[in-house]
């Protein structure tokens, strides 16, 4: 018998379902494992919610079943009832508009889904958005192709850029204000910056510029020497393609070992090709050469770690050229390049210390930020994988780096703190108001190595600190569902929004951001309407799959076929065609399985753990396996002499082995195989073990009738959780774009299949953002409406 017992030290709050769910256990006299059988979840699920794991939407259905006394079969994928939220806002006009659209930044931005909704707000009369950054190439690369798409200039608003980069919020705030002169092509501000304290902004950029021309020639010195000719002969060219080496020269931008000529991508400031060589150089400070040095050697440590790596097959193949290239650190060749890179290193640093940790340029470039082009909005959304239930636990250690705020082993993963780096970008900009968003389990606490803290309390207490006080934020937080506002998908994101406390309503604004209109639920059914046949990657290549139009036809006058099917900026007539509608070419296997199964139908739905038939069959072969052999033998060839047929016993304990809860799917799938002569790849022990609890929804159908289900970035690497509802497929990227109420002339074509879902996936739903975006606007109406009576009084007397 299996006691109940709480196996972590922090239970459901009191009055919470899962404290019910306790209750409900201890009163009705069950055992753990017999309250997992009535309710319907596994014995490890019911002990990881007891334990104060987030519960989702299906299972917290079965709990409340359950404590009701109500027999709920089905584990069909099930939303929330709706009560008062079927109640639909009346559309209020937009704010008389301003004499320039408000300024947004939008950083952590992957294609630009959270701005986008801004952009469009009012016919983009409103809001403009002048700087948006993410880390991946991919997101960047479409969010600039839509930005020239919505007739906003040629210059690229997306900048692929590492905001760890960054020392503090001055030379933040001084990327920002070269950006902005350049995308709005204000030669008067670039002018006015190149005049800071005596020109000292372009002088930092010639020295930079003569540091990485100093840099790249030593390189190439010694690329053309016999040490580094004989050692790289000797390297495993498929080492140099291990994401573990390309991640040690990103990290410490270093550019990639080869024999060709060396050149810099992506690093802060650099720009030799567009600048004067000719700078006079800056002799390092001994600090930050043993800086450099260290940050050098900790990533050698980190990368020797990883030949030690263990496993089979590509495993071991990986972690064989991970050691070839460590071996390759060691050669003469390599110590020449490292003499260089911190050389390189220690100087850049000096240099950005000597300019932007000045106090006297800091206080004129805030000067000019404010009177030129000042931010209105910053919103973002750091990565979520840390705060996501299936990545938290993936990465316990830290790395250091010189930057403002960085990570400690106290925090868990990474990523978790690069919220804070969202933090620093807005210390810099101080922008009217602000707009985070995570996943829901933001709100969790994090635990790693022993230690806990709630992620909301260190994000509310990081803005109570910023910039000493100077200006303060009044701020409101809340979970929004986007299918109550016209999203046909259950996506539930985290928000904080935070308003300036010059003015006396300031907490008042803070919770309208998120007090959202409500809208009429959207279905999978509509996002999907319209939509010609797509095309199948593996019969055409990506790239003219991803580039190859569909027929897009409008398919009703609802508030989100409406959203989709709006004309793009500057035209007057929606799109006839889209781009993108691609899907993955199904195997034959797969495509048969996926017609057997049941709209709203996931994996685990056809297990039969409980049924009385699977029990009667397990107990027959028990039986028929406990007689002796000798009298099983006997009994095998007398029924043989009558003409009937007995397994022999090996033959029966393979049966016995195959009679349990996966027989329903073990039966699909062999029926599927059977068509198609050949053993479904899905037919294993791995797969068929997948139950509650154990990716069990790995595998679904989608439900035409209801919103989808979040669409996520995993979509990158496969699609078996989002089968059409009425096609043997899974869905293209237009059609997952669509769930997430991209408009149809938004364009992907830029971007391989694998990286348009993955971007697709972590994308905020620009319908939702469009949502908050009529909000934003009419608080900053009214805040700017009393600033500028305040001052028309003054002037009056």
């Amino acid at each position: 018998m299996t006691a109940m017992t709480n196996h972590n030290p922090t239970p459901p709050a009191s009055g919470s379902l899962m404290s019910r769910v306790r209750t409900a256990i201890e009163t009705r006299g069950f055992t753990l494992s017999a309250a997992a059988r009535a309710i319907g979840v596994g014995m490890g699920t019911l002990q990881n919610h007891l334990a104060g794991e987030h519960v989702r939407s299906d299972s917290a259905r079965k709990y409340e079943n359950w404590l009701a006394g109500r027999q709920d079969g089905t584990n069909v994928f099930v939303l929330p009832e709706r009560t008062e939220e079927h109640i639909v806002d009346a559309l209020v006009p937009a704010p008389v508009p301003p004499a320039r659209p408000r300024y947004v930044v939008d950083i952590f931005s992957g294609c630009g889904g959270l701005s986008l909704g801004f952009d469009l707000y009012d016919g983009g009369r409103q809001f403009r958005t002048v700087l948006a950054i993410d880390n991946q190439a991919a997101p960047v690369a479409v969010l600039n192709s839509n930005v020239r798409t919505m007739g906003r200039g040629n210059r690229d608003v997306g900048r692929q850029m590492d905001l760890t980069e960054f020392l503090n919020e001055a030379e933040f705030l001084a990327f920002y204000v070269q950006h902005a002169s350049d995308v709005l092509g204000d030669a008067a501000l670039a002018a006015a910056l190149a005049a800071l304290s005596n020109g000292a902004f372009p002088t930092f950029l010639a020295r930079i510029a003569a540091a990485d021309h100093a840099f790249l020639e030593s390189l190439n010195e010694i690329r053309i020497g016999a040490a580094w000719r004989e050692a790289s002969d000797g390297l495993d060219r498929q080492a140099l393609s291990q994401t573990s080496v390309i991640g040690f020269h990103e990290k410490l931008k270093l550019p990639r070992t080869s024999s060709r000529d060396a050149s810099l991508s992506l690093v802060l400031w650099a720009g030799a090709e567009r600048l004067p060589v000719r700078g006079s150089r800056v002799r390092p400070v001994a600090d930050e050469i043993n800086a450099a040095r260290a940050e050098w050697d900790r990533e050698v440590a980190v990368i020797s770690e990883k030949q030690a790596a263990t496993g089979r097959g590509q495993l071991t193949a990986s972690a064989r050229r991970v050691g070839a290239f460590v071996a390759f650190l060691g050669t003469p060749a390599m110590a020449k390049v490292r003499d260089a890179w911190v050389r390189w290193r220690a100087e850049r640093l000096t240099l950005r210390a000597g300019l932007f940790e000045d106090a006297g340029f800091a206080e004129a470039l805030g000067r000019l930020y404010a009177e030129s082009c000042p931010v209105s909005v910053l919103v973002g959304g750091p990565p979520c994988q840390g705060f996501s239930r299936i990545g938290r636990g993936k990465i316990r250690s830290l790395r250091d780096a010189r930057v403002q705020v960085h990570g400690s082993a106290e925090a868990g993963d990474a990523r978790n703190l690069l919220f804070q780096r969202y933090v620093m970008v807005l210390g810099a900009l101080r922008p009217d108001t602000f707009l985070f968003e995570n996943v829901q389990h933001f709100q969790s606490t994090v635990k790693a190595d022993g230690v806990e803290f709630q992620a909301t309390e260190v994000l509310a207490e990081a803005i109570a600190a910023m910039s000493e006080g100077e200006v303060t934020y009044a701020v409101s937080s809340r979970v929004l569902d986007a299918s109550r506002h016209g999203v046909p998908q259950a996506r539930q994101r985290y928000f904080m929004s935070g308003v300036r406390t010059d003015r006396p309503t300031a907490e008042v604004d803070a919770r309208t951001c998120l007090d959202l209109r409500r809208l009429p639920e959207a279905r999978l059914g509509q996002a999907l309407a319209g939509l010609g046949s797509p095309v199948a990657v593996g019969g055409e290549s990506s790239a003219d799959a991803m580039s190859k139009p569909a027929t897009a036809a409008t398919a009703g006058a609802d508030p989100f076929t409406t959203w989709i099917r709006q004309p793009r900026p500057g035209t007057a007539i929606a799109p006839e065609t889209v781009d993108s509608h691609a899907v993955r070419a199904p195997r034959a296997d797969d495509a048969a399985f996926f017609a057997l199964m049941g709209p709203g139908r996931r994996w685990m739905d056809y297990r039969a753990d409980d049924a009385e038939t699977v029990d009667a069959l397990a107990c027959v072969l028990d039986a028929l396996l406990a007689i002796p052999a000798s009298v099983l033998d006997a009994t095998t060839r007398a029924a043989w002499k009558a003409g009937q047929e007995l397994p022999h016993r090996e033959a029966l304990a393979d049966l016995r082995a195959r009679i349990d809860g996966s027989l329903p799917l073990r039966l699909l799938l062999e029926q599927a195989g059977e068509k198609l002569g050949a053993q479904h790849h899905l037919l294993t022990e791995s797969y068929l073990s997948k139950r509650e609890g154990n990716h069990g929804d790995w595998v679904a159908r989608m439900d035409a009738t209801r919103p989808s289900k979040t669409i996520v970035s995993h979509m990158g690497k496969d699609t078996y959780a989002y089968v059409h509802p009425y096609e043997a497929r899974t869905i293209s990227v237009r059609e997952a774009a669509r769930v997430q109420s991209f408009p149809d002339w938004f364009t992907f074509d830029s971007a391989s299949l694998t990286d348009a879902f993955k971007m697709v996936g972590n994308a905020v739903p620009p319908l939702l953002s469009h949502n908050i975006a009529e909000r934003l606007a009419r608080i900053l109406s009214a805040r700017e409406g009393a600033t500028k009576a305040r001052g028309e009084r003054r002037r009056l007397g």
